[in-house]
């Protein structure tokens, strides 16, 4: 069968396509995408920032429906049944299994030497149709997908990749079994998330789920930091308003003993936040560094603070799938909620996709969104 699609040719160039589809084989699903988001790396792929073999079939968060069943598939990665019209999402990464890394460090599935992605591949690659951004994509065996409620929204399911990238950063920041020592998160610690785009403010909602006593939230825009109390912020700070040791004064005298926050978690991907985020946690606290996921610029830090603050500095990089199964259950626990729906402010078909780039580039859009057939 054939597939209209979406591919980037070249940074900068978008081209409308007629891919070939072929029938899904054992373990293998064809999902007829809804729609697919447009985050940061899309838009540093797009500018020619990442390293890629173009031309590319963009769409790593997407939802949709199973179309057809290959022979044998019955159930999701989860082991739930699974039946053709059933509401999906998919995990991008898929690991080779067979390198170093897979072998010795399988916890860590994004080491991996020759990891495959969604949404990232060369349109001629394996099932061509491999990225959200085409009427249907084939999830070929080794991926993992995941089954959505039945009650839930379809389009709340782009929402899965995301909030797994947010959660697994928050679960960094855990030190199971020593909470009341105050080491690493624990129910009614202070947590500053810097940023207050797509994923800070999904990062806030898992720290409100899993009972944190603070969420400050750090941005620079009025109408992020509006909607952050939305998403489980207890406290606001404008950026605008202060230089750095300002800021930090600031924070600080927002926590218990105006010492900073348990957990600082950069979500801004602006170079000097990490630079701030390593004073805004206390001292013998816990620093995670998420929003750098691209090149994004330089900042000098000091490492003798990092020293003598005895801090945890934890980098995290996207998520094992089954973090996917957190995602879904925490959309679903919170809908009704949190406002998860508000950051779907853009939607766009083919015809409009170049200014959904725009739009989630300037800021404008939370999470500018790609509907093959259509909006």
């Amino acid at each position: 069968m054939k597939s209209n699609a979406l591919v980037v040719t070249e940074p900068g160039t978008l081209e409308r396509r007629e891919i070939d589809v072929p029938e899904p084989g054992p373990g293998e699903v064809l999902v007829e995408v809804e729609l697919s988001g447009i985050c940061g790396s899309d838009v540093h792929m797009f500018n020619g920032g990442m390293d890629l073999d173009f031309p590319v079939l963009p769409g790593h968060e997407m939802a949709g429906r199973i179309e057809t069943l290959g022979e044998g598939t019955t159930t999701d990665a989860k082991g739930e049944a699974v039946s053709e019209g059933d509401a999906v999402t998919v995990v991008p990464g898929i690991v080779c299994g067979e390198c170093w890394y897979c072998n010795n460090v399988p916890a860590r599935p994004t080491s991996c030497e020759n990891r495959d992605v969604y949404g990232f591949l060369n349109v001629d690659y394996r099932q061509h149709a491999h990225g959200g951004f085409s009427e249907y994509m084939l999830v070929d065996e080794r991926a993992s997908y995941y089954r959505l409620p039945d009650d839930m929204d379809v389009e709340l399911g782009a929402l899965a990749e995301p909030l797994a990238v947010a959660t697994r950063a928050f679960e960094r920041g855990y030190r199971p079994g020593i909470p009341d020592a105050r080491e690493g998160f624990g129910i009614g610690k202070s947590v500053t998330v810097q940023g207050a785009g797509p994923i800070g403010l999904l990062t806030m909602s898992a720290a409100k789920a899993a009972g944190a006593g603070q969420v400050i939230a750090v941005d620079a825009v009025e109408e992020r930091l509006d909607l952050a109390t939305e998403f489980g912020a207890t406290d606001t700070v404008d950026l605008t308003e202060y230089d750095d040791e300002g800021l930090v004064a600031e924070v600080k005298g927002l926590t218990n003993g105006g010492v900073g926050s348990d957990l600082v978690i950069e979500a801004a991907g602006v170079p000097v936040a990490l630079r701030q985020g390593i004073e805004l946690a206390r001292d013998g606290g816990t620093l995670v560094e998420v929003g750098h996921y691209a090149y994004n610029g330089e900042v000098e830090i000091n490492p003798t603070r990092i020293v003598q603050k005895d801090l945890d500095v934890h980098g995290s990089l996207a998520y094992p799938p089954n973090q996917f199964e957190t995602a879904i259950a925490l959309l679903d626990q919170l809908r009704g909620e949190i406002p998860f729906e508000r950051l779907f402010n853009y939607r766009a078909g083919f015809d409009d996709a170049e200014s959904a780039y725009e739009k989630q580039e300037s800021g404008e859009a939370y999470r500018a969104t790609i509907h093959p057939s259509g909006v």
